[in-house]
This record gives structure tokens, C-alpha cells and sequence, in this order.
């Protein structure tokens, strides 16, 4: 997990309330293992048993960011859709691991209302220097040399990780189809089934 600086926080004033929110949440939780959420149907997320993830139920922070076409992506955009916000770096081992599972879950829900938005903020990449060029063509390689599918979103300013940073990448929030943040996994997912048991507890038909 790659320590970065609480500095980028203040980029983005809007970022301090949910991070406020999360840092609360984290400090009761985060070493814990699933809990039932007061408002959740147990039976529905009976699913989620063993996995180590938060519940936030925090609306999203609105962003807009380019992908590698040049494509502005709007995250209020996705509203109808189950959103897997992720946060990465190509130098990231566990970020590695995961990105299989991801294009996985890509390719077979492609066609459905759930999306996939990997983000790659500048300094994250950089491992602490501030070079957005850099970052880019760090991730356009590696990109390119593993053939992912799914769409990668570069934070040149780390606006965006501002608002949504944790401790360390691989960071996942997992977003309804309302644009409420529901789940917030630290760390990478283990494998296609626990994205699907995320997804399916949030309305999504696993095949």
C-alpha cells in the first residue's frame, strides 16, 4: 500500500466532508469484518459474509476526468448504473493482481448497468512527484502491454484522489445506482465472485 501525503486533501474543498465521513467510519471499522448495516436486508448481503469492505451510504463527489481516448467522463453521468470506482497505480502489485478480475468482470457485464472506472491519479503513479506527462505514458504502456478493456481515467491534477483518497491504492468504492457510495473495499478484490456478490447486492443479475 503506498503511504501518501494528506497534503492533496486540500486541493478540493468538497473532498474534506467525505473524507471527514470516511476517516470516521474507518476508525470504529476497519479492521473489522463485515458487518450488517443498520438500513441493509441481511438476507441480501449475506453474500458480502467474509469480506472486508466499510458501509458508507454517503452521496458521490461529483468529478470529471479524460480517459485514454480523450473522452470526458462525468461520474453524475453513470447515475443508472452500479459504479466500481477504483483507484490504482501500474507500479502497484495487489492493483496488478486485481485487474484480471476486473477485465473479467468487464467483459461479461459490458452490456449491462454497471460500469468500471479505473483511476490513475498523477502523484499516486509517480510514487509523490507531481508529473501528469509522465504518469500518462506510464499508463498508456502498461495499458497497451496487457490489453485492458475497461475504462482508465487519468487524475493529472489528483483532484479527484483529493476526495476519495485513502491510506494507500488499491482503494474500491462501490456506487448504487442512485449515486450512493454503498461500500468502500481497501485493497483488492480476490477474485470475479466477490465483484459479482458487490454488484449483485446493489441489483445487478449475476450470470
Amino acid at each position: 500500500m503506498f503511504n501518501y501525503s494528506m497534503r492533496c486533501m486540500l486541493k478540493k474543498k468538497k473532498g474534506i466532508i467525505l473524507l471527514i465521513l470516511i476517516i470516521a467510519i474507518l476508525t470504529s471499522a476497519c479492521a473489522q469484518k463485515a458487518e450488517e448495516p443498520e438500513e441493509s436486508n441481511s438476507d441480501r448481503e449475506s453474500a458480502l459474509a467474509g469480506y472486508y469492505y466499510i458501509n458508507l451510504g454517503v452521496p458521490i463527489e461529483d468529478f470529471e476526468l479524460k480517459d485514454l481516448d480523450g473522452n470526458t467522463v462525468k461520474l453524475s453521468d453513470q447515475k443508472g448504473k452500479i459504479v466500481f470506482l477504483n483507484f490504482w497505480a501500474t507500479w502497484c502489485p495487489p492493483c496488478r493482481d486485481e485487474m484480471p478480475y476486473m477485465q473479467e468482470f468487464h467483459e461479461k457485464y459490458k452490456d449491462e448497468d454497471v460500469v468500471i472506472l479505473a483511476v490513475n491519479p498523477n502523484q499516486v503513479e509517480n510514487r509523490g512527484m507531481d508529473n501528469a506527462e509522465k504518469a500518462e505514458e506510464s499508463v498508456r504502456k502498461f495499458i497497451s502491454e496487457y490489453g485492458y478493456t475497461f475504462p482508465i481515467l487519468l487524475d493529472a491534477d489528483d483532484s479527484v484522489w483529493a476526495v476519495y483518497q485513502q491510506r494507500g491504492v488499491p482503494t474500491n468504492y462501490i456506487i448504487d445506482k442512485e449515486g450512493i457510495v454503498r461500500y468502500l473495499k481497501l485493497g483488492a478484490f480476490s477474485g470475479l465472485k466477490e465483484m459479482e456478490d458487490f454488484a449483485e447486492t446493489l441489483g445487478l443479475s449475476v450470470k
